[in-house]
């Protein structure tokens, strides 16, 4: 879950019974037979701002896995990876942004070796993000997030449309496009949101089918938590 979506979450799961608090955790997993990610990471706003307004700091700890067709095999790559990260958000007409620079750290193994991935190894690498919720008419919300990390052709860009449903929750269709420059996939699925947990968790569960270049339509299903405090 990326921040403006945790921010939308904890909105949803918590109006009513309590305000956002001034930061928030947030975990989760993805999982499907070819790549997994795996995240925990917090969000602080800085100076006299607050979320969804002002400077922000984001720190973030994930692992990725995925497979891709080599030279003469196939390869699992592993990664494990820290990002801190500044930030604006703001209101921008009806919509609020968010924009990320981040430099993260990674240690990239890789079975059987590769040496042309450019994730092989340590690296430290700068990436940019943006994103943008938009309301419409009080009964939906569009979300949008796009990423790219320089340096190996790293990409992740997320479209979701939520509709509002009874009991406080959201439902709708999301499209996914991630990859770098050694796999490239696909995915269209589910999100449902809006579960509280408490009066300080928020719960989105996420599910659909994946289509990676070189590998056959295979399903994922995700978790994602954001934690007030």
């Amino acid at each position: 879950m990326k921040p403006l979506m945790a921010v939308l979450a904890c909105a949803l799961a918590l109006s009513g019974t309590a305000h956002c608090a001034e930061s928030l955790l947030l975990s989760g997993t993805e999982w499907s037979r070819s790549a997994s990610y795996s995240y925990v990471g917090t969000l602080t706003p800085l100076g006299g701002g607050s979320l969804g307004d002002g400077w922000m700091l984001r720190q973030w700890l994930d692992r990725l896995t995925y497979q891709y067709r080599g030279a003469t095999s196939e390869i699992s790559a592993e990664g494990y990876g820290f990002s801190p990260a500044l930030g604006r958000q703001l209101p921008l007409g009806n919509s609020h942004v968010g924009i990320y620079g981040a430099l993260r750290v990674s240690n990239t193994s890789l079975h059987p070796d590769d040496v042309s991935n450019a994730d092989r190894g340590i690296r430290a690498r700068f990436s940019i993000q943006a994103d943008a919720l938009t309301p419409i008419a009080g009964w939906a919300e569009n979300q949008l997030i796009a990423q790219a990390e320089f340096g190996n052709g790293g990409y992740f860009a997320r479209e979701r449309l939520l509709f509002r449903v009874p009991g406080r929750h959201t439902m709708g269709p999301e499209v996914v496009f991630k990859g770098n420059a050694k796999y490239s996939a696909r995915q269209f699925g589910l999100a449902f949101g809006g579960l509280a947990l408490g009066k300080y968790v928020a719960l989105t569960l996420r599910g659909g089918v994946s289509d990676q270049r070189g590998q056959s339509t295979i399903g994922y299903g995700s978790v994602e938590l954001a934690l007030t405090h």
